[in-house]
């Protein structure tokens, strides 16, 4: 290569293959990227620079590194190749394990510019030359190198500058840019203390963010292909907000991939950071699994061993916490218990109690850490005597009460002066049990495996006994299961008939004289005319019958008994009956669509006393919802899977068994006493 020329470097790849490496990839990556290869090529000192403009957005940013610069020597096998980088045959330099490897970090600078220039320094036998590397985003194939010069430092370096920025990139700018930079890097100067990197002007310091840090060493994990590696974990808990992340990095602490804890490590108030560190992931980023880490067996059995010991971590670390806090309780002197020698094992319940939900207290409510002594005094010993008189619900009462604003408890003692606390809590316990039965009788009839082991009689039919009001609001159920001649008896009975019209004990029989028995009869009065009553009468299908025409014809059967039966006459009654199912055929689809009648009736007598609906059990729950949608957004209630199954397990566990409930919620028993983890 001429060394008094300018030089092109071809790239030997595609350029879509190289837009897809500066595409997607964050601000704060593309920077990271070059920090390491800074690192990687030996420097003790790396500074991003970020150059403002007028607009208060960036001009364009340097990242500068003491390192050994790139020997111009060597630029067709450093610039011109893609996946067989130095780094990867090496994996170490100077001693230190390297975090690039296929040589694609340079091409990330065009994530954040048109135009990037590596001005670099390096030693040429016994004199340091410098010279500059240029490169477009749109034309990333090729890059142009200019003749080398007598540098005029003493000692190697690159500054990499990237202008004609593609936004104003924020990211970089914001609050949250340093600390991003700060767990990318944290492990890794842990471990090479005299190592320093600058951001922004501020010396990126690991330790002045933490609020704690340890070091666990889990000695060799078995993966389930049988071979053994070491790993080590490194806990950081930082002082300021971040996203829980697992690191995947190789044993010197340089970070090769992120895996988010999500829920699986459960710490509330904790932000922290695990560094998985293992020279093994080293060998799975080279061979590609580290791309999708998720389908990696051997990252799931690394990361299931190292859960356990970060869980026993958290659970140590919450204990202290609770400890630490306790005792300034004790010495503000607000702590309610006195110190004692001995306590009862009750004693020790309440005060385990107390402190859980005094935790949470102080926890949830900032302010109550600046109220006065004596106010935060009075608060605890409130809440310990709640405990020993009712230690099951007061923790939820508490931080409801201690959370109400001063308009909220205003409006609570003006309702307190015209009706009971109690009542109040009775109402609102109403409306959150139909809004729980009506999502859990939707799950138990249409969800595809509980609906095939519903029962209409053994389970449907006994649990609606106890819920009518989901068909009439305010009927009232008169009878279940009976008869005609049993419907006959409770109609005498409830319009107060005479000893000879009673003692008529003749069949009720519909046509073909044929007997009947009806599931559900409600009644109700009629206000305000004395003595005038309403019956409705519910035939339940199983959810696979469909209504069709033979289930038309029985409901109807049942309406024509009572027309043609003198002893139902009555001017000051009224019947309905009512057959419900998941679906109907078309047949009986078309019959409910009927001239100048609401949509549903089947059949209306001339006087309007019986009418008969055909109903699925959709517009059944629709029509409910609709009642109770107000009283809903009121009470801000929303009926989930745990509230449906714990309303079925209270209220209807004789009828509604318990396997059947949780197919239908989507629950499942064991779940519920897994321990968080």
């Amino acid at each position: 290569m001429a060394d008094n020329q300018s030089t092109d470097i071809n790239v030997q790849a595609k350029q879509d293959f190289l837009i897809s490496l500066t595409t997607n990839v964050s601000p704060i990556t593309a920077v990271s990227e070059l920090i390491w290869n800074g690192f990687d090529a030996g420097a003790q000192h790396v500074k991003v620079i970020l150059e403002p403009n007028e607009l208060q957005g960036l001009h364009a940013i340097r990242v500068s590194d003491d390192g050994d610069g790139i020997n111009r020597n060597q630029l067709d096998a450093l610039f011109g190749g893609l996946g067989d980088s130095w780094k990867a045959k090496s994996h170490r330099y100077k001693g230190r394990t390297l975090h690039g490897k296929k040589g694609k970090g340079r091409f990330r600078a065009f994530a954040l510019g048109e135009s990037v220039e590596w001005r670099t320094t390096y030693l040429d036998g016994k004199s340091f030359k410098s010279y500059t590397i240029t490169g477009r985003a749109s034309e990333l194939t090729g890059f142009r190198a200019s003749p080398p010069m007598e540098a005029e430092s003493e000692g190697p370096g690159t500054e990499v500058v990237i202008e004609n920025l593609e936004a104003s990139l924020p990211s970089l700018t914001n609050d949250k840019a340093q600390l991003e930079i700060t767990k990318q890097f944290a492990a890794y100067l842990t471990e090479s203390p005299g190592l320093t990197l600058y951001y922004d002007g501020v010396k990126i310091d690991p330790a002045s963010v933490q609020s704690s840090k340890e070091d666990i060493h889990l000695g060799d994990i078995e993966l389930q292909s049988g071979k053994r590696v070491p790993v080590a974990v490194t806990i950081i808990e930082w002082s300021v907000p971040t996203d829980r992340m697992f690191e995947l990095c190789d044993k010197a602490g340089v970070s090769l991939h992120e895996v988010p804890v999500a829920s699986q490590i459960k710490a509330p108030g904790y932000n922290f950071t695990v560094y998985v560190k293992s020279d093994h992931f080293r060998d799975l980023d080279t061979a590609g699994s580290l791309a999708l880490p998720e389908l990696s067996q051997d990252v799931a059995d690394i990361l299931s061993a190292v859960k356990v010991k970060v869980r026993e971590y958290f659970r140590r670390r919450i204990l202290q916490h609770r400890s630490e806090t306790i005792q300034r309780w004790k010495d503000e002197k607000i702590y309610p218990y006195e110190e004692k020698s001995e306590v009862h094992a009750s004693e020790k319940i309440e005060r385990q109690v107390f402190d859980i939900l005094a935790l949470n207290v102080e926890d949830h409510l900032p302010a109550f850490d600046e109220a006065p002594s004596n106010s935060r005094r009075f608060t605890f010993r409130l809440l310990a005597q709640a405990i020993r008189e009712n230690p099951d619900s007061v923790r939820t009462i508490m931080e409801e009460v201690l959370n109400l604003k001063k308009d909220e408890q205003d409006d609570l003692a003006t309702l307190l002066q015209k009706t009971t606390l109690s009542k109040i809590i009775t109402s609102a316990k109403i409306v959150a049990d139909r809004l729980n039965f009506v999502e859990a009788l939707s799950d138990l009839l249409f969800n595809k495996d509980s609906k095939r082991k519903l029962l209409e009689r053994d389970h449907l039919h006994k649990a609606l006994e106890d819920e009518s009001w989901i068909f009439k609001e305010d009927f009232h159920l008169a009878g279940s299961e009976k008869t005609l001649e049993d419907a006959l008896a409770i109609y005498m009975d409830k319009l107060g008939k005479r000893e000879d019209e009673v003692n008529d004990t003749s069949p009720v029989l519909r046509e073909g004289g044929k007997g009947g028995r009806i599931d559900l009869m409600l009644a109700r009065s009629i206000q305000p005319t004395e003595g005038a009553y309403e019956f409705l009468v519910v035939e339940l299908k199983r959810p696979s019958q469909k209504i069709n025409s033979e289930v038309l014809v029985q409901i109807k059967s049942y309406a024509y008994a009572v027309v043609a039966d003198a002893r139902f006459h009555q001017k000051k009654t009224k019947w309905t009956f009512m057959v419900v199912s998941n679906e109907m055929d078309e047949f009986a689809r078309n019959e409910t669509k009927q001239k100048d009648r609401p949509e549903g009736i089947v059949y209306q007598s001339e006087d309007s006393g019986i009418t008969v609906w055909a109903k699925t059990w959709s517009e059944i729950l629709n029509d409910a919802r609709a009642r109770l949608n107000f009283f809903s957004k009121q009470l801000d209630y929303q009926a989930d899977s745990d509230s449906e199954l714990a309303y079925l397990r209270r209220a209807h566990s004789k009828y509604i068994p318990s396997q059947l409930a949780e197919s239908a919620t989507g629950k499942n028993a064991d779940l519920d006493e897994e321990v968080a983890g």
